[in-house]
């Protein structure tokens, strides 16, 4: 599926930046291999009742156009923030930038609950998506486990 059909079919955000503030906390994240899995998995969510402006696809290349230039728009202040904000939060973004860079996609729900995080784990996990993490604003949760062997850092270019 390329992307000109994920934007034709996909009733949410869809878009080569990250949603406004206060992205990433208070979402779900998730990572899912196949355009198609997540189309479904997006109707579903719908279904359940989730608003479109709470749910973001980022396909791999523009998951990946987005770090890269956010981090080319920060100043050394605020790269140096984020690598402190990186070592506390136990390297979260380098995950999904790693499977970005592997051709997977990025699925996140912005929730307006906690008790939204069980309906939203158990809905997601039957749609083919792992590394499932909940952001709040001090915590990072692991709703599925790991299915990837490898999660290597990756590192952009200074």
């Amino acid at each position: 599926m390329n992307y000109a059909m994920l934007q034709e079919r996909v009733p949410v955000s869809s878009q080569r930046t990250f949603p406004a503030t206060p992205f990433p906390r208070k979402y779900v994240h998730s990572v899912i291999d196949d355009l198609h899995y997540a189309v479904q998995a997006v109707y579903a969510l719908r279904a359940a009742g989730y608003d479109a402006r709470n749910i973001h696809v980022m396909a791999s290349w523009d998951f990946v156009e987005a770090v890269e230039r956010r981090h080319q728009h920060q100043n050394r202040l605020s790269k140096t923030l984020m690598r402190f904000h990186a070592f506390i939060d136990e390297g979260f973004g380098d995950v999904y930038l790693h499977e970005a860079c592997r051709g997977h996609h990025i699925l996140a729900v912005r929730l307006t609950r906690s008790e939204q995080i069980e309906q939203v784990r158990d809905l997601l996990a039957s749609h083919q998506v792992y590394l499932m993490k909940y952001v709040d604003t001090w915590t990072v949760t692991d709703l599925l486990p790991s299915r990837c062997e490898n999660t290597s850092t990756y590192t952009l270019p200074q």
